[in-house]
């Protein structure tokens, strides 16, 4: 395993490193976001929608699919120079096999502390609401039938502002 600061790389982890370019682009950006999603369990989550109300991917494109036992990364940040637009969106990931549908959002605010929103849920929602719901509290939690998620907000690894970690796993 390497280790990067806080947070523990698995060598088997199906993306490669980010090229540093990338990072020092992203961390000139205003208002970066680092959205972490660890999927700890046995299921692949498929991406049935997603919702970026303002700023862009400095990384990529959001995952179509992220495997099980599998983590993924993707940055965030402000299009503009202008340092007071916000940064948020909202994911929708269907767990492959199951009825269950994972919500996740968040936001870095021109004002205030980051907002991160994380359900499990069998209702249908638009990726929009999942941002929408993203408020305070650093740390929220959901379970439905035999998964629970969890969303923290952690120090970033590649920019000054903040890391929001989404984690999925399988309830015993």
């Amino acid at each position: 395993m390497a280790t990067s600061k806080n947070i523990e790389i698995p060598s088997n982890w199906s993306e490669p490193p980010i090229m540093w370019k990338t990072i020092s682009t992203f961390a000139e950006r205003k208002r970066p976001l680092e959205v972490f999603i660890q999927n700890k369990t046995k299921y692949e989550l498929k991406l049935e929608e997603d919702f970026l109300d303002t700023g862009e991917r400095i990384r990529t494109i959001f995952k179509d699919s992220i495997g099980p036992q599998s983590d993924w990364l993707t940055l965030v940040a402000n299009k503009s120079p202008s340092f007071q637009l916000s940064v948020g969106g909202g994911l929708k990931y269907r767990f492959k096999e199951t009825n269950c549908i994972l919500y996740i959002g968040f936001r870095n605010p021109f004002i205030g502390n980051h907002l991160a929103f994380v359900e499990l849920s069998n209702v249908e929602h638009p990726a929009k609401w999942s941002f929408d719901e993203a408020k305070g509290d650093n740390f929220r939690s959901s379970s439905f039938e035999k998964l629970r998620a969890s969303v923290e907000v952690v120090n970033a690894i590649y920019c000054s502002s903040k890391r929001i970690v989404f984690r999925v796993e399988e309830c015993v």
